[in-house]
């Protein structure tokens, strides 16, 4: 298990928080220097980086671009990876940006202007026309009020069962149970130290 670490990348709405986990939703680059998607087969793009650098993720959607459909890393103004393709599953879609990150802090800069300066002139996603933006829906529409479902059931009765398809048929809902929490941990990479009981 790493004891820092700082993923930067793109996934689509409602996709796993964490970058990297395997799920055909997300493609990110690691700290190490690693491009990481759905397989978790990681791949040797860059150089790694550390405290104190401006990274910038460009993310390339331009059709008359030679490199369309890519996004590459740039550490202080400078480019860093050359651009890695877009999967194709991700492609016409909304991409959101997506930062997973342990024991590290992050400052995020979405724009107008970038805290390193780019080689080229490109648009930031502060500075996107409203066209080539699509805002995510809020939470809740104003005025409604949360719900909270608290469904109750018998030990090896298909209790678990019932909440799997009810989380599948309603992914605006989110579950806490402590195997949730058990499997969010697990991805944070935080060691069990249960003993047996």
């Amino acid at each position: 298990q790493q004891r820092q670490l700082l993923r930067l990348g793109l996934s689509l709405a409602g996709s796993s928080l964490f970058l990297g986990d395997g799920s055909a939703e997300g493609v990110c680059f690691d700290a190490e220097g690693f491009l990481l998607d759905e397989s978790k087969a990681r791949k040797k793009v860059g150089n790694k980086f550390g405290r104190d650098v401006v990274v910038a993720l460009l993310v390339n959607l331009d059709p008359a671009s030679p490199n369309a459909n890519t996004m590459s890393l740039f550490f202080n103004g400078q480019r860093a990876t050359p651009p890695q393709p877009i999967p194709d599953r991700l492609l016409g879609k909304p991409l959101f940006p997506t930062v997973t990150y342990k024991n590290v802090t992050v400052q995020l800069n979405f724009g107008p202007a970038p805290l390193a300066p780019l080689p080229f002139r490109c648009h930031m996603l502060g500075g996107a026309a409203a066209a080539d933006v699509e805002p995510a829906p809020a939470a809740a529409p104003d005025g409604a009020k949360p719900e909270v479902l608290f469904p109750v059931g018998l030990p090896d009765q298909g209790y678990f069962d019932w909440v799997d398809a009810f989380l599948q048929k309603n992914p605006d809902y989110m579950e806490l149970s402590d195997r949730s929490i058990a499997a969010w941990a697990q991805k944070s990479g935080v060691v069990s130290t249960k003993v047996g009981a």
